[in-house]
């Protein structure tokens, strides 16, 4: 990127955010701190009134606003994609707000812009997961409120293993979505632990008046903890060549990391959670593959086939 677009997109950076601190622009850039004082001075120069500072951040004064924008083509597919992924991906009403915003965005694109969208909207989807219809309408935003808001919630929970229901209070930390699902943390006060809740097993929640009680890890600091390499199970298999659609995509949701090709065979390497559900999919194309490592998953396809003929 060279220093006149760069500088014009620090400008919408600022005009994107409440205070944005000279490392935020130094690492999206990638650029010196040094580079990052620099452009905001041929800003100021330029007319463009920024306050802040360098020790706390910078942000444009009250009231000042820019023209409407000029989107980039790929900018503009790249709106596309997102509104077909929220669409499938999120909660009903949160779909609705996102088309409501991207309404907003559509208004002040460039007539060419919105023929390209028009047209290329017809050449891409997004296979329905369901996933819009399982969760509660309003869901993902209300738990961001409570976050931002630092306000206990109260959920109806159903357990993974059990048709049981439990109630829970829980300071909420972030949500990420991995895989297929939406995930909260939390710290329950209850169980007095951090622990992480499927989104779509929330039956019920509400947003209490109760302030959180205490301050809480980065979301990014609590994933590293509960999904580190150290608690992933490496698994090692191959397959014979023409029978790898058997795997078709669900490789990828049981982990895929990386494949080479060796004879006429395919080797894949898996990083993945649970040797249970890999063991239970593994038997679908066992016939056809063989495990390399670990020696656990080997035992745990053997239990599963003993048990059936029990």
């Amino acid at each position: 990127m060279n220093r006149i677009d760069r500088i014009s997109a620090i400008l919408i950076q600022l005009q994107s955010h409440s205070l944005v601190k000279a490392q935020q622009i130094s690492e999206r850039f990638d650029i010196s701190i040094r580079t990052v004082y620099r452009d905001i001075r041929t800003l100021e120069e330029a007319g463009i009134p920024i306050t802040g500072n360098p020790g706390i951040g910078y942000s444009l004064a009250e009231g000042f606003k820019l023209s409407p924008l000029m989107f980039t083509q790929k900018e503009a597919l790249s709106f596309l994609i997102a509104e077909k992924l929220v669409h499938e991906l999120t909660d009903s009403n949160s779909n609705e707000h996102y088309k409501s915003g991207i309404e907003k965005i559509r208004s002040v694109m460039r007539f060419a812009d919105k023929n390209m969208l028009e047209t290329m909207e017809k050449c891409m989807s997004v296979l329905n997961t369901y996933k819009s219809s399982i969760y509660k309408p309003d869901i993902l935003l209300l738990i961001l409120q409570s976050i931002y808001q630092k306000r206990i919630i109260e959920i109806s929970y159903l357990g993974g293993n059990t048709s049981s229901v439990s109630e829970r209070k829980i300071e909420s930390v972030g949500i990420f979505f991995s895989r297929t699902n939406w995930y909260l943390i939390g710290f329950c006060l209850q169980k007095e632990a951090y622990l992480t809740f499927r989104i779509d097993r929330i039956q019920k929640m509400h947003i209490l008046n109760e302030l959180q009680s205490q301050e809480h890890p980065p979301l990014k600091k609590l994933i590293h903890e509960f999904y580190d390499k150290e608690k992933l199970h490496e698994i090692v298999i191959r397959i014979e060549k023409d029978k790898i659609s058997m795997m078709n995509d669900d490789k990828y949701y049981y982990g895929l990391i990386s494949e080479k090709e060796i004879g006429n065979m395919i080797e894949f390497h898996f990083l993945t959670f649970s040797i249970s559900k890999f063991a239970h999919w593994y038997l679908s194309f066992a016939d056809s593959a063989t495990i390399i490592k670990p020696d656990s998953l080997k035992y745990e396809v053997k239990n599963i086939i003993n048990n059936i003929f029990i």
